[in-house]
């Protein structure tokens, strides 16, 4: 099942519409799509809002942005919310049965969309981004989680325990170490580093005593710290020792995430694996090292695919439920 914004369209009459929103720590993206007699996903219309974690922002900004992602979504579809027939939502911080809850509860009396469910954000990228929708996603955005199916349909979940006590690898952990190794290299704790200049330059400041301040102005300080990750990404590219070593430590997690997903669903050693998020998504550099760090290991993956969206896995999802609802 293809999601192509190609195709044909079909009237509404014809056939049915669903609608999938993958919801991260730094932005919503909803899209609305037909499904065709063929089986084809034809795209009607997208829209975005800022992130819609609950956890990180509180239900009410978390769920304001989601409303608003959606009637961007449907607006620019000409379609009504009303109208659709399905819908599955993935969204960060959505990993306990009472936030689910609200999110049900929300989408069905404040949204009015019928035959809503919550699923986990690896489910959608491992639904867009392996060819039987069973593997292992490693999604390393602001957070870090790994996400596994395996050909009997069990799951089992490695990470995504969020930024207070773990995330290891995220871009939010990236920029965190990466500032942490500029506070002791200014202090003489540490060897120098090139990550100092090109944070100072980032954050546009003087000196490594300003970056407190100059993270402060920045207003979400969570997410400007996982903005300096794509930076350390270079820096480590550039042959910067201490950035070199901090992307080394990451890819050990990153490949810990997967091998232990594996493990516990006892999946046969050539396992496709999807990847997702800005950190891999967003640097080749990050990809290899992570492609190093697997082959270190016995397992073996029978296949990677990169998913630049892992909304059209939530698409696929509302698509493939549709018989089930």
């Amino acid at each position: 099942m293809t999601v192509s914004s190609s195709d044909t369209v079909v009237t509404a009459t014809d056939t049915p519409i669903v609608l999938g929103v993958d919801g991260g720590g730094t932005k919503t993206l909803a899209r609305v799509a037909q499904l065709a007699g063929d089986g084809h996903l034809k795209l009607l219309g997208e829209g975005t809002a800022g992130s819609s974690n609950q956890v990180a922002l509180g239900v009410d900004a978390a769920f304001d942005n989601l409303r608003q992602s959606i009637d961007q979504a449907c607006s620019n579809a000409g379609v009504l919310r009303e109208s659709i027939a399905a819908s599955v939502v993935a969204l960060a911080g959505s990993g306990t049965e009472s936030a689910q809850r609200k999110i049900l509860g929300f989408a069905a009396k404040q949204l009015k969309l019928a035959h809503t469910r919550v699923a986990h954000d690896g489910e959608a990228a491992l639904a867009a981004g392996t060819p039987a929708g069973w593997g292992v996603a490693l999604i390393v955005g602001t957070g870090a989680v790994a996400f596994g199916m395996n050909q009997s349909g069990s799951t089992a979940i490695v990470g995504g325990w969020g930024y207070w006590f773990g995330d290891e690898g995220s871009a939010y952990w990236i920029g965190l170490t990466a500032l942490r190794a500029v506070a002791q290299a200014d202090d003489g704790r540490a060897c120098e580093t090139k990550l100092t200049p090109a944070i100072l330059q980032d954050l546009e400041v003087e000196s490594a005593r300003e970056l407190l301040n100059a993270l402060r102005k920045r207003g979400d300080v969570r997410l400007g710290i996982a903005n300096l990750a794509p930076l350390v990404c270079d820096q480590a590219e550039s042959g910067d020792e201490v950035a070199v070593s901090l992307l080394d430590t990451a890819a050990q997690h990153w490949a810990r995430h997967v091998g232990c997903v594996a493990q516990q669903l006892d999946m046969a050693l050539q396992v496709p694996l999807a990847i997702a998020g800005g950190v891999l998504c967003g640097s080749e550099y990050a990809r290899a090292k992570l492609a190093q760090r697997l082959a270190s290991t016995e397992l073996a993956v029978e296949s990677l695919e990169l998913v630049q969206a892992p909304v059209d896995g939530c698409l696929k999802l509302a698509a493939r439920g549709l018989v089930n609802f």
